[in-house]
């Protein structure tokens, strides 16, 4: 049975972790399903006993814009099948038109989502009309709690707090809650301080994971969305934990340790060049390829589990570079 948007508010506001599903591809560029019921299996039997999460197919890792509209509903099925109410599932159903996107809605409601998580429009970028448009006749379309994706990197825009507080007072009861992208921490307060000065009892997940997450956690973000549960999803779960105890101490030692991991994403980063012309002051976070997400898969093959290719115009990484990899997850005592 599937949550109500009520249901999914609540429980995103308690807090948590995010957990953001891969999509792995064949040599030949297929799909490869079988091997994706196996990692979603892994990752429901790894965060068992962990309540304060939902895992999300077809995000940003998932690669939904390389994905077809059949290949995604596929995928965002086989996930609900998978998880089977263990925990929430929240469906990346975000595309460039509305249209496309209250389809894919639909089907995500059909087959018991608990949750829809909604990019905002890319390619080509709406006028606050048009962004206001989208998510209302999309609240309108589904009853499903919407986790507004406000990732400026990917769709070019960014709905302000103005504009948030126009939306969550007009057609709020749909709207489950923000996932944040924005690199500026003055920008996430301020969508933090519209949130509760309007006492809008919605969740601020900081998109950005673990880094971020803990600059965040003080001034307003209940919790986090994360890449690491394809492969090490201890870590996003102790670095919330350990948020809820203000335990500092232990957030930096969490993350002093994953720093190798880091510094290794920065080293394949740098590695090579990028024809983006958006100026990133997040750095690696922000791109340069995007190769942060063909190194989560290829951790994931290291450990026996299906990560697969990136599927093209994305790539992954080197035989020497996965050599290095190797080695770091060693020492993270995850091979």
């Amino acid at each position: 049975m599937s949550m109500k948007p009520a249901e999914l508010r609540k429980h995103l506001k308690n807090g948590g972790v995010s957990y953001m599903a891969v999509t792995p591809f064949k040599d030949n560029g297929d799909v490869d399903y079988d091997g994706y019921r196996r990692n979603i299996r892994w990752m429901v039997d790894q965060i068992k006993g962990f309540d304060q999460c939902t895992i999300t197919p077809c995000g940003s890792n998932g690669e939904f814009p390389h994905l077809s509209h059949e290949e995604h509903k596929k995928v965002i099925q086989i996930c609900v099948e998978e998880v089977n109410g263990a925990v929430p599932v929240i469906c990346g159903t975000g595309r460039s038109s509305t249209h496309e996107t209250i389809e894919l809605s639909k089907f995500a409601q059909e087959i018991g989502a608990d949750g829809i998580q909604v990019i905002l429009p890319y390619y080509f970028v709406p006028m606050e009309e048009g962004m206001y448009e989208h998510y209302k006749q999309l609240a309108e379309a589904v009853d499903l709690g919407i986790v507004i994706y406000n990732n400026p990197a990917f769709s070019k825009s960014w709905i302000t707090p103005p504009l948030m507080k126009k939306m969550l007072t007009d057609f709020g009861g749909q709207i489950a809650g923000i996932k944040e992208n924005t690199p500026h921490l003055m920008l996430f307060n301020g969508m933090a301080k519209m949130l509760r000065a309007n006492q809008f009892d919605v969740s601020l997940y900081s998109g950005f994971g673990e880094q971020w997450f803990a600059y965040q956690y003080p001034w307003g973000a209940d919790g986090l969305a994360t890449p690491f549960g394809n492969f090490f999803p201890q870590y996003p779960r102790d670095v919330f934990l350990a948020s809820r105890q203000n335990d500092n101490q232990k957030i930096r030692q969490l993350l002093d340790r994953m720093e190798p991991y880091y510094q290794f994403v920065g080293r394949c980063s740098a590695a090579r060049k990028d024809t983006g012309v958006m100026v990133k002051p997040g750095g690696a976070i922000y791109g340069e390829g995007n190769i942060r997400f063909g190194i989560v898969k290829a951790a994931m093959n290291l450990m026996g589990l299906h990560g697969g290719i990136m599927r093209l115009p994305l790539t992954g990484i080197t035989e020497k570079e996965t050599a290095e990899l190797k080695e770091i997850l060693k020492d993270l005592n995850l091979l």
